[in-house]
């Protein structure tokens, strides 16, 4: 490397301030001044510090950074976790995520030519910061209660998520500021070398003015208009030069093919203008689906891979996990390749064997934590003092299962739900895999193969006397069900049942067998 032709700069992941390179002749003089005034860190090297630094700006497609801003009183925080899938760019990160907190406690500065670090670094001693390796690189909370201090980490904060996005090409600028008292940054996703924004929350109508000028120039969101908090985002988006696509859904039987392909095609005209965009829902689980489509056909990622840079952005639904795999699939054999799903009747190799028990310890492990979730929540005390009973059991089926759901699947690397023909939550709609085993109402686990080397398994739930206060006939519900059913479930089918009947299935998807949990995250 001739190093009359490289800019040693300086940036930072969470607290890291970290020493990069641009090949950009006009800030040679930069380099020059950034060389001869950074300082040497107690017990440091400013030398091993730039070269695990330039190696990292290199393998800057292979890191993904979450960061989150929030304020406590006075308190300002910024919260960034960066990582890596790669176990040596990890390594890299933790080594100097340490060697910079190292620089930022005792003010030995970097990128001393940028106005932003170098006033970060002279108020050093007014901000704390606390670095926790994680498995895959590092967890940054930084914070202060000083204002001046709280807009420079913000501001920091912000521009380390454009090296994780263009890397060298965003080396040589210098930070932009974060005004005292602007609106604070959506919680997002940056994607190594991913232009697009990657919102974790409804941003505010403030918020997409920052948006736009950071270089968003497109706002995607996934959120219906009858959701909680949702505003005017077309008119808001018009109104500040944005551009504005809206592609609602609320639940698994609203992602059509339709809508994934139209997503898809969100990030394809993009790359063709080079235009950046902002994606959003409510938490960025329905922003997942359209780039994994995205990823596998139109950038060559595998399945597998596709769903991993899915779930990188905020993907946790298992059951939009399966719908988008199996949209994939749809959409690569269009050429009339053999049929996807295929119904057997056993296993048929050890690897299929292996699968379906997996399939089953997923199902055990759900049915068991639901299970304990409602009796908790059945014999908490309510106010009078006595057992809540089964209302309380309601608001467990709607919000606590889908988390159980979501954390079994997560960790035993498989794709988990419930559903019904009678649905009480129109969101625990079957896979269109399972829909074709479900009928006529099987009392016996049924499996389905994928071409790929997927297995699909269902499995009967029965109803036991427990659930008839909340399941049974109108008429024998306990006190108080039915009224909160018709608030919480309105199209409730869910009722009528007796001990014993057949009340719906578990539904298991395993990817194909060289996909282990590792290929879960």
């Amino acid at each position: 490397m001739n190093l009359n032709h490289v800019v040693f700069a300086t940036f930072s992941v969470g607290s890291m301030m970290f020493l990069g390179c641009t090949p950009h002749a006009e800030s040679e003089q930069r380099a020059v001044t950034a060389n001869t005034i950074d300082e040497e860190p107690p017990g440091g090297s400013r030398a091993r510090d730039r070269s695990v630094w330039v190696q990292l700006l290199s393998d800057h497609t292979k890191i993904r950074r979450t960061v989150i801003h929030r304020e406590d009183g006075d308190l300002g925080i910024v919260e960034a976790v960066t990582e890596s899938d790669d176990p040596a760019v990890a390594a890299r990160i933790i080594d100097h995520a340490q060697a910079m907190q190292t620089r930022m406690k005792s003010g030995a500065r970097v990128r001393a030519w940028d106005p932003v670090f170098r006033e970060l670094f002279d108020r050093h001693d007014l901000v704390a910061i606390e670095v926790t390796p994680t498995e895959k690189g590092v967890r940054i909370v930084e914070s202060s209660r000083d204002p001046e201090a709280i807009a420079l980490l913000r501001a920091h904060a912000i521009g380390v998520s454009e090296f994780v996005r263009h890397g060298h090409e965003a080396g040589g600028r210098e930070t932009a500021r974060f005004a005292v008292g602007s609106p604070l940054p959506p919680p997002e996703v940056a994607i190594g070398g991913v232009p697009h924004r990657f919102l974790l929350a409804q941003p505010s109508q403030a918020q997409l003015g920052g948006l736009k000028a950071e270089g968003v120039g497109r706002v995607v969101n996934f959120r219906r208009a009858d959701e909680p908090g949702v505003f005017d985002e077309a008119s808001a988006t018009a109104a500040i030069g944005l551009e504005y696509a809206g592609m609602p859904y609320k639940d698994a039987a609203e992602l059509t093919d339709a809508l994934l392909l139209e997503a898809r095609e969100e990030f394809r005209a993009a790359a063709q203008d080079g235009s950046v965009l902002a994606l959003h829902c409510r938490t960025g689980n329905r922003v997942g689906p359209g780039w994994a489509m995205h990823r596998a056909l139109d950038k060559g990622d595998s399945i597998e891979d596709a769903i991993v840079a899915a779930k990188a952005v905020g993907l946790v639904d298992p059951l939009y996990e399966s719908i988008t795999r199996d949209a994939i699939r749809r959409a690569k054999a269009a050429d009339g390749a053999e049929p996807l799903w295929t119904e057997i009747d056993a296993p048929r190799t050890a690897a299929e064997a292996e699968q379906k028990s997996r399939a089953e310890d997923a199902r055990a492990e759900m049915f068991s934590r639901l299970v304990a979730a409602l009796g908790e929540a059945m014999s908490a005390p309510a106010a009078d003092g006595t057992p809540a009973g089964p209302v309380a059991a309601i608001s467990v089926c709607k919000t606590e299962a889908p988390r159980i759901a979501q954390a079994v699947a997560r960790e035993k690397g498989v794709m988990i739900g419930r559903t019904s023909d009678r649905l009480r939550n129109t969101a625990n709609a079957a896979p269109a895999w399972a829909v074709e085993l479900l009928s006529p109402r099987p009392e016996s686990a049924r499996l389905a193969a994928n071409t790929d080397g997927s297995l699909g398994v269902t499995m009967p739930i029965t109803i036991s006397a427990q659930c008839i206060a909340c399941h049974g006939a109108r008429d024998r519900l306990a006190p108080g069900v039915a009224e909160a059913l018709a608030k919480v479930y309105p199209k409730d089918q869910a009722t009528g049942y007796d001990d014993g009947d057949l009340r719906g299935w578990f539904w298991v998807e395993v990817p194909p067998p060289t996909v282990g949990v590792a290929g879960a995250r």
